[in-house]
């Protein structure tokens, strides 16, 4: 299975919750991909945490791939975000780019975000 490890997932693991010892059994069993988002959301919160993020950077480098967002994502993200949008008032431009790079990627999402719940390809901790 193709799993995008959202940020919230990474947080757990990097906590050492129990949720983060179920992101560890997808990180050690099948083929994770990270958004560039959720690295630009992890650096964020490194910087108000203290956290070194070179550090957190270079285990997720080592453990999943990192990807963008592809050409056919862009021209769907419109689409996808409105509707996206009339399912779950709540659901975030960083969201959307997450579930599109999910689709693009044919990766389910592993999250805690519970602005996911309501989406198909998603593994909701």
């Amino acid at each position: 299975m193709r799993v995008l490890i959202d940020t919230s997932a990474w947080i757990e693991y990097f906590q050492g919750s129990k949720e983060g010892e179920i992101v560890n059994s997808y990180l050690n069993n099948e083929e994770t991909f990270t958004s560039i988002v959720s690295l630009l959301e992890l650096s964020y919160k490194s910087d108000k945490e203290g956290w070194n993020i070179r550090d957190y950077f270079n285990f997720i480098k080592i453990k999943s791939s990192i990807v963008g967002l592809k050409e056919s994502a862009v021209l769907e993200f419109g689409k996808l975000y409105n509707s996206a949008r009339k399912q779950e008032k709540s659901f975030g431009f960083a969201d959307a780019i997450l579930f599109s790079t999910s689709l693009s990627e044919n990766a389910k999402i592993l999250t805690k975000d519970s602005h996911f719940e309501n989406f198909e390809n998603v593994i909701l901790l």
